[in-house]
């Protein structure tokens, strides 16, 4: 269970990043395919405005704006179409008209981007350069999780729970308790209380014990 909460987040962050990578060359493909196809057809900017990002990281913010342009076209086959597009040049503002280029059969894929515009290859590469150290560092850590640290951890609690036994040693086996009486033990313990215990006062009790002191007085007052 530690595992997957320690792996989960690195493994979205991963996919995420793998998923703005297929964005990033998705979008490449389908402008080269709008440059390729030699359709173009005149258009019209519509709108012009800016969104501005704002990245924190501690006391330090920095902040990135994007322009975003909406257009609209008739296609060859007289169809009118509208669309919205990121990352095209502040020279065109609302009203200037403009060269749309779309695949063959796809005007939901225009672009009023020049064929070949450095800023759009830079762009993507820069992108993608981001995204596969991205994915690379999340992928490195769940490697070195399960490589390094989850082993490093198994061996320490091993021996904080069993210190007297290194963790390469075989469990310790406890011999088997003996079934019965271990042999020799003595035989000849007396049984019972013994009876042989004298009775009565001792006899020949010594009668001759020192007189007193010379001159002290004898019993009943009288000096000697």
């Amino acid at each position: 269970m530690l595992d997957f909460f320690v792996l989960a987040l690195p493994t979205l962050m991963a996919a995420g990043g793998i998923a703005g990578m297929i964005w990033a060359v998705a979008r490449l493909r389908r402008l080269r395919a709008a440059w390729r196809s030699g359709i173009e057809v005149p258009g019209r900017c519509l709108r012009l405005y800016a969104t501005t990002t704002t990245r924190r990281q501690g006391p330090h913010a920095s902040s990135s704006t994007t322009l975003h342009h909406v257009y609209e076209f008739t296609a060859a086959d007289g169809t009118h179409h509208r669309f919205e597009e990121s990352g095209g040049p502040a020279t065109v503002i609302e009203g200037d008209a403009v060269t749309v280029r779309y695949p063959q059969g796809r005007p939901d894929r225009a672009t009023a981007l020049p064929p070949g515009d450095v800023r759009t290859w830079v762009g993507t590469g820069v992108l993608l350069a981001f995204l596969a150290v991205f994915v690379t560092g999340c992928v490195g850590f769940g490697v070195f999780y399960l490589t390094v640290f989850k082993p490093t951890g198994e061996k320490v609690r091993e021996r904080v729970e069993e210190p007297w036994r290194p963790p390469s040693a075989a469990p310790v086996i406890p011999p088997p308790l003996p079934d019965g009486a271990p042999s020799g033990f003595p035989t000849g313990i007396p049984s019972g209380f013994p009876s042989d215990l004298p009775t009565g006062f001792p006899s020949g009790f010594p009668t001759d014990f020192p007189g007193g002191r010379p001159g002290a007085p004898a019993p009943g007052g009288v000096s000697r």
